[in-house]
């Protein structure tokens, strides 16, 4: 009798919590993420040069000593533009080993919110983050595969846009620094 009992309890308690894993995503729907669009221009970097692309309104700054590459393929449909300056001991007709990249994806359209859309794209063992730029909420994704890369997503409009960095060898830290000035003058459409 008594472990009649205990049974029916545990069955009661499964029965319980599978209940309440299927009512309650209905009853509390996950909040949707929207951005706050840009209302301002940022100023140029004393020194630097600036990308903009009209079509897509997009633009960034960028310091002088950098080159603007055509030739990189990063994003699956496509890289709008790369913007990128070469360590001491990079080699030509290799891997990028040595130096720093900043490249804006080519923007595509989506019906997804933004955690949909990284989701849909990266798996648990990627690092995954909330970060804000200029006032835009973006996700932050670190992974690693061939080398370890750091992407910023943001959903405007349906439009997913995404910027990957990268930076190794010697000068590292002042590669990384030029990165996140970049990101501080990253404006988008709004």
């Amino acid at each position: 009798m008594k472990n009649n009992i205990s049974i029916g309890i545990v069955v009661a308690l499964i029965i319980g919590l599978l209940i309440g894993y299927l009512v309650y995503p209905s009853i509390n729907p996950p909040a949707k993420q929207t951005t706050q669009p840009q209302d301002f221009k940022t100023a140029t970097q004393s020194g630097w040069t600036t990308f903009s692309d009209d079509q897509y309104g997009i633009s960034f700054d960028y310091p002088t000593d950098w080159s603007v590459n055509q030739s990189t393929q990063v994003f699956e449909n496509g890289d709008l533009v790369a913007v990128q300056v070469l360590g001491e001991t990079q080699k030509n007709n290799t891997e990028f080993y040595d130096g720093s990249r900043f490249i804006v994806m080519t923007p595509v359209p989506t019906d997804l919110d933004l955690d949909s859309w990284v989701n849909s794209k990266y798996t648990a063992n990627d690092q995954v983050s909330d970060v804000n730029i200029n006032g835009v909420a973006f996700k932050k994704v670190y992974t690693c595969g061939l080398g370890c890369f750091t992407y910023y997503y943001t959903v405007i409009n349906g439009q997913v846009y995404g910027i990957n960095t990268f930076a190794e060898g010697s000068k590292k830290t002042e590669y990384q620094a030029a990165l996140d000035q970049m990101l501080e003058t990253l404006v988008l459409p709004q």
